[in-house]
């Protein structure tokens, strides 16, 4: 049975080559993906808004609108009719006191007097810009309600992108881990070298010396012992 190799150049190439393959095809999906569901929400987003516009624009064109003289007028009109009608309730309660004709008028002169209050509070609002803010403000919160429900579409597609950026950057330092390695090497090699270079022959003539010491110190030893060995 031919025994497979698996420390060859060629299948650590080809598999560098696989690795880089599948960490750009995880980029690619990722970033369809998480586009998409952006763009997704975008347009979704920007229906609504117009929707949202259309709406109001029809509202707008349905109601015409009121100006301080059109409700002035309108205050003054009421105020006109209930001259007389005031002059007919105090004409009745005098004639026939308390009747059913009496309390028509009342009631008739309560509801022209309240309308006459709405009317004065809608000119004073209209006076002071209140109306405008408030339908400023309510359109603006209608508008964020309609669209923050297409947030998710924005998270998701951003948590997408961002997972898959980080997993293809794994596995591509993964594939090239090789030549971060050497280059990490190469960039102590000089300091390295540099300090052989100064610390060897400084270690050498250390052991030299230290060598000659001990040779000396064998052959007095010998020495020694052949003159004790003579006596």
């Amino acid at each position: 049975m031919e025994k497979k190799e698996y420390l060859n150049e060629e299948i650590y190439e080809r598999g560098k080559k696989n690795l880089k393959t599948i960490a750009l095809i995880i980029l690619l999906v990722g970033l369809f993906v998480g586009g998409s569901l952006i763009l997704t929400g975008i347009v979704k987003t920007n229906k609504a808004k117009q929707a949202n516009v259309e709406i109001t624009d029809k509202a707008e064109e349905k109601q015409p609108e009121r100006t301080e003289s059109i409700i002035q007028s309108e205050i003054d009109a009421l105020n006109e009719e209930l001259i007389p009608l005031k002059a007919q309730k105090s004409s009745e309660f005098k004639t026939n006191g308390f009747s059913e004709e009496y309390y028509r008028l009342d009631n008739e002169i309560d509801k022209k007097e309240e309308k006459i209050r709405d009317l004065e509070s809608e000119l004073f609002d209209l006076e002071n810009g209140i109306s405008d803010t408030f339908g400023n403000i309510f359109n603006n919160t209608k508008d964020q309600i309609s669209t923050i429900k297409y947030v998710p579409f924005y998270i998701i597609g951003a948590f997408i992108i961002i997972v898959s950026c980080i997993i293809s950057g794994s596995i591509y330092l993964f594939a090239k881990r090789r030549e971060i390695k050497a280059f990490t090497i190469q960039q102590t090699m000089p300091v390295t070298q540099e300090v052989i270079d100064k610390i060897a022959p400084t270690v050498g003539n250390a052991a030299g010396t230290i060598g000659k010491d001990i040779a000396k110190g064998i052959t007095s030893g010998i020495k020694e012992s052949l003159n004790d060995e003579e006596k």
